[in-house]
């Protein structure tokens, strides 16, 4: 065949092909949505296999029960032994879209292990709707050791301190012990636990599970993924309160104050210490102004008291320090007042030879003192003076000196105006 005729073939192939797909459109329809309605038929009569490949699935021990009825385990942490594997499965296609690895069950068998050593152990996986084609990685290498158990102490270690004007009680925890148990060679590592309660920023009382910390004989941390029971944890129940501190009510403490000997009175009541620390819930605290005493009784005494007493503390409220008080009832003879009016003032012990004279000739003296000794006392026991010894011609300014009878002096207290004059000497 020549070149024209190839090239009028080729046209004519072509022109066909154009009137094919724009003529009898609606029979090209029909006919596409037959082909699809029968390739569906086919595949449902037949439901073919499709290979789907499954990564990070997670793999576990079968059969640990009875190996640690042997009274053996598995060494290591259980996260770090068993590495998630990927899974190729072999399911109908029906099954493809919906497994995922979730429908993969990959173990380990520990059944066959007698005695402590390192295996080097089968992964095998099976898939709920498939037949599992191969696993990668396909073994895994394991150390068996003695089953061992140890009870170590529970130790509180506090982290951080507790906001101003809050306090806190002591802890106490579900148990003061922890059994640990796993490979003899990792139990041996452990001595004790640790069990941090977080201080800072905290405001309301603890009831909540605390994880522990497992700890070797040189302080340093052991991982509890080592051991069988993980993650071990102790339930810690602790008050954490607010505090104020609030005065003591000494007068309501006071009985009798309006019944004391005759002429005496309570002069000052005083509680060592004066104020002390509570604690509790804020709504409690703001019902208090006060802290109360035990009531002590001064009815007809003549003499100062001190006893030790207690503190009355409201319920709901704990006390923060000592519940004894040193209490002083300052009880005294009542005292009287007596101003003295135009007392003159003497001049003594002036040179001889000399003369003198003040700028001021008289005072004013106000005494007070017990009421016993005031009644005794009479105007003329009382004299004011100047003392000129030693003093020459000249003017001098001189304190106003008090005279008093015997040991007077020493139970009054007095006040003169004016407290100086201005003696002028001759």
């Amino acid at each position: 065949m020549n070149e024209n005729k190839r090239k009028d073939l080729g046209k004519r192939i072509l022109a066909g092909f154009k009137t094919f797909f724009s003529k009898n459109i609606a029979l090209k329809i029909i006919s596409l949505a037959f082909a699809v309605l029968l390739w569906g038929y086919v595949m449902m009569e037949t439901d073919p296999e499709r290979t789907k490949i499954i990564s990070d699935v997670t793999v576990s021990f079968d059969g640990e029960d009875e190996l640690q009825s042997k009274n053996l385990t598995v060494q290591g942490n259980r996260s770090q032994l068993l590495p998630d594997v990927t899974v190729e499965v072999k399911a109908k296609i029906t099954d493809y879209r919906s497994l995922d690895a979730s429908s993969i069950n990959a173990t380990v068998s520990l059944r066959s292990i007698s005695k402590p050593g390192t295996y080097q152990l089968r992964i095998y996986a099976t898939a709920q709707n498939g037949n599992v084609v191969s696993v990668s990685p396909r073994e895994v290498i394991i150390e068996v050791d003695d089953l061992a158990a140890k009870t170590v102490p529970i130790n509180v270690e506090f982290v951080g301190t507790l906001p101003d004007s809050y306090w806190r009680g002591s802890p106490t925890l579900s148990s003061e012990s922890l059994i640990v148990r796993g490979a003899a060679e990792d139990v041996a590592k452990v001595v004790k636990a640790k069990c941090p309660i977080l201080l800072t920023d905290r405001t309301t009382s603890y009831n909540e599970s605390v994880s522990l910390i497992l700890l070797d004989e040189n302080g340093e941390t052991v991982d509890s993924g080592l051991f069988i029971d993980v993650l071990p944890s102790v339930v810690v129940k602790m008050d954490v309160l607010k505090t104020v501190t609030l005065p003591i009510d000494v007068d309501s403490a006071v009985l009798g104050q309006d019944a004391l000997a005759a002429n005496y009175e309570v002069v000052d009541i005083v509680a060592t210490p004066a104020e002390v620390q509570v604690a509790g819930d804020p709504e409690d605290l703001e019902k208090l102004s006060s802290i109360s005493l035990e009531q002590i009784d001064v009815s007809g005494m003549s003499a100062s008291v001190l006893e030790t007493v207690l503190l009355e503390v409201p319920d709901g409220v704990i006390l923060l320090d000592d519940q004894e008080v040193n209490l002083f009832v300052d009880i005294r003879e009542k005292t009287e007042e007596r101003i003295l009016s135009d007392v003159a003032i003497d001049i003594r012990n002036l040179g001889r030879g000399l003369e003198a004279s003040l700028s001021t000739e008289a005072c004013s003296i106000t005494v007070s003192g017990r009421l016993s000794v005031m009644r005794q006392l009479e105007r003329g026991d009382v004299s004011a003076y100047v003392d000129a010894e030693g003093l020459q011609a000249g003017q001098h300014v001189v304190p106003v000196e008090l005279a008093l009878p015997g040991d007077t002096a020493n139970e009054l207290e007095y006040v003169i105006l004016p407290q100086t004059v201005t003696i002028t000497i001759k």
